[in-house]
Order: structure tokens, then sequence, then C-alpha cells
């Protein structure tokens, strides 16, 4: 498992934390107009009105990604303290979710489990094959997406993420 690098955010930095008054008239204006239909006439004005805040928005990036990183040492930092005694050494309002798992195939050995289910009759091979994600295809045949696509276009179905906003 990969250790996830958190960055310690220091009580002192906690307390430096602070909107401008311009990154906070950017965040206003984000949210009231969150989710408005606009016209075109109000488009136009709305863009206007946004590019002109542009500094304002900048800042309010930065204090979102320094909230962000504050979060996520707070979260590493209750998990520390959190995680010495045992389960009934916890406050009442405290508790640790069940121990859950990921499971992997040990090198080598996915063939041979696949070929006991298909010969025990639990799983049929079309089964497994449809199991099968295009990721693990391209992975197995060492090909790139691309060429996935390109030689099966028609049957591979395109479905889009969620795009991410990137403002520095």
């Amino acid at each position: 498992m990969a250790n996830k690098e958190v960055m310690i955010v220091t009580p002192e930095e906690i307390k430096k934390i602070a909107p401008s008054e311009k990154a906070m008239d950017a965040y206003k204006f984000a949210l009231a107009h969150a989710g408005i239909e606009m016209d075109e006439e109000t488009t136009a004005d709305f863009i206007i009105q946004r590019n002109a805040r542009t500094d304002g928005f900048r800042e309010l990036v930065e204090v979102q990604k320094w909230m962000e990183k504050t979060a996520a040492s707070i979260k590493e930092a209750l998990k520390h303290t959190y995680n010495v005694g045992t389960e009934e050494d916890l406050p009442s309002n405290v508790k640790w979710s069940k121990q859950s798992y990921t499971y992997a195939f040990e090198e080598g050995q996915a063939r041979a489990i696949a070929q006991s289910l298909i010969d025990s009759g639990l799983t049929t091979k079309e089964q497994l094959f449809d199991a099968v994600t295009v990721t693990a295809m391209q992975k197995a045949a060492g090909i790139t997406t691309d060429k996935m696509l390109e030689l099966f276009h028609d049957g591979i179905v395109i479905k889009p993420k969620e795009r991410t906003l990137t403002i520095k």
C-alpha cells in the first residue's frame, strides 16, 4: 500500500489562513451566481464581472488549497491521536469504522484461479471476459488507450469524467 504524504500545518499557520476582501468578494460573487441560467446578455455581463475579479479568485484558490492541506493535516493528526489504545479506551463520541481490505491476486495466480472457477462450474469463460475492464485488457495487451480505440472503436463506450478546474 502506498503511503500518502501529508503536509503538516502548524497551529500558527492555521491562524494565518484568512481570505482577503478581494477573495471574499469573488466568493460572494460565485455563490450569488452558482447554478443560475443566463441569457446571452446576462452571460456577457457575468463574464465581464467574473474576469474583473481574477485576482480575488486566484487568492480564493490559494486559501482553498491551504484549507485542503490544513484539513488533511488535522485528519492525519486525529488518526494518529486516536490510534493509541484499544476501542474501549476511546471517548464515547469516537469510534473507528470496521477494518476493510482490498484484494489482489498473487503474481501468476489469476489464470489458475479463473481456470479453477470455470472447471468447478462456478463461472464460464464468457462471464469472466464480460467482467474484464477496458483498462485491464489494454494493460494485458500492452497497448495505449488510443490504440485500443483505433482497433475497437465500435465496441467501446466513452464516458466523460468530471472536468477539473485549475486556477493558478
